[in-house]
Formats: structure tokens, C-alpha cells, sequence
């Protein structure tokens, strides 16, 4: 029921940015993207994910933009979902109609629908609260503009969530970074005066 309510709201924002949509003009604009990625689990305590997100951001200069997001991920092996809030920002190489970009997402994560929790297993995870549950995902990907104001966005990802994972090596839970490496497709608005 709470995928559904997220992905429902998504999708609203979505329409609402659709509607204003007047200028690609970068001057006192803001971008907003509307993304959707799958990833695979890399490294010793990586997970394979599936996440949706929405971010707004403002353009500081023709090529830089820097604002927040927040999204949804469910991880497949330690069987949880997440919604991580966060800063995040773009860098354009070109101010052109197809631009190359590196984007970087800092911020928490708050952890729902826990499953594997507990069981001293590989792929499982503490009942006690990490302190602070980071959120990191750097990114490179392209830009490419359909008309001035609504491009298609396309990266690769490196999502990493911090939880307290069970450490095979040492018996216990320690805390992680649980990466998913991912590929993601978005769709972009650009609404000029916000």
C-alpha cells in the first residue's frame, strides 16, 4: 500500500511540473527530474535495487544546478525499502540540446518493511537503529533535450545506503555501505521564475 501512495504521488508532481512548463531559459529556472533505475548489487554486501525519485533544483549558472530530492528504493537480498532525502546537484559540460552531466545526491534514508532482520545471516540487517542511515549516489549520464523545455535523462548509478549488516567475518552487525550499481531513465522538466 505505501509503494502505491509514493508512486502515486510521484507521478502527480510529475503532471504538476508537466502544466508549467514555459521556458528552457536557464535564468532564474529550475530543473525538475522524475527518474526510475535498476541496479545490481556490487561489492561484498551489495544489493540489487529498484528506485524511483524526484529532484528540483536551481541553476546558479547556465551549466550548475543544486537543490533536494527524495525518492523510494526497495533492496532485494536484505528484503527492505527505504525513501532517502537529499541535496543534490548537476554539472552540464555543454549548454547544449544533448550535454553530458555528472550529478551527485547526498543526504539520509528512512528504513521501512524490514524483513530479513536479525537472523545472524548473510543479507540481513539490525533490529537496533544505525545512527545516521547516509545516502550517497553519484552518477554520470547524458541529457538530451525533445524540445526546449523536457529532456530525456540517462545514467549510470552507484546508490549506497549505510546499514547495520551482518559482518559474516566477524559474527556480528556492522555498519555498511550497501551498494547498487544501476542504470537509470528520467524525464526532465524546466520551468523558468522559480
Amino acid at each position: 500500500m505505501n509503494k502505491q501512495i509514493i508512486i502515486t504521488a510521484l507521478l502527480a508532481l510529475v503532471a504538476i511540473s508537466a502544466k508549467a512548463q514555459v521556458s528552457f531559459d536557464s535564468r532564474g529556472g529550475c530543473l525538475n527530474v522524475v527518474d526510475f533505475s535498476r541496479g545490481q548489487g556490487i561489492g561484498e554486501y551489495g544489493d540489487g535495487c529498484i528506485s524511483a525519485s524526484y529532484l528540483h533544483e536551481r541553476f546558479i549558472t547556465e551549466q550548475f544546478s543544486i537543490g533536494g530530492g527524495m525518492g523510494y528504493s526497495h533492496h532485494e537480498k536484505y528484503k527492505f525499502s527505504a525513501i532517502p532525502v537529499y541535496l543534490s546537484t548537476h554539472y552540464f559540460f555543454l549548454d547544449k540540446r544533448f550535454s553530458p552531466f555528472v550529478n551527485l545526491r547526498v543526504g539520509g534514508f528512512a528504513q521501512f518493511n524490514a524483513k530479513n532482520v536479525g537472523t545472524n545471516e548473510k543479507y540481513s540487517i539490525s533490529k537496533e537503529k544505525q545512527g545516521f542511515s547516509l545516502f550517497i549516489s553519484p552518477s554520470i549520464g547524458v541529457k538530451i533535450h525533445i524540445t526546449p523545455n523536457i529532456s530525456v535523462m540517462a545514467s549510470v548509478c552507484d546508490d549506497a545506503y549505510l546499514a547495520k549488516a551482518f559482518d559474516t567475518n566477524r559474527n556480528d552487525y556492522r555498519s555498511k555501505l550497501i551498494h547498487s550499481l544501476g542504470i537509470g531513465i528520467g524525464v526532465c522538466f524546466q520551468i523558468k521564475g522559480w
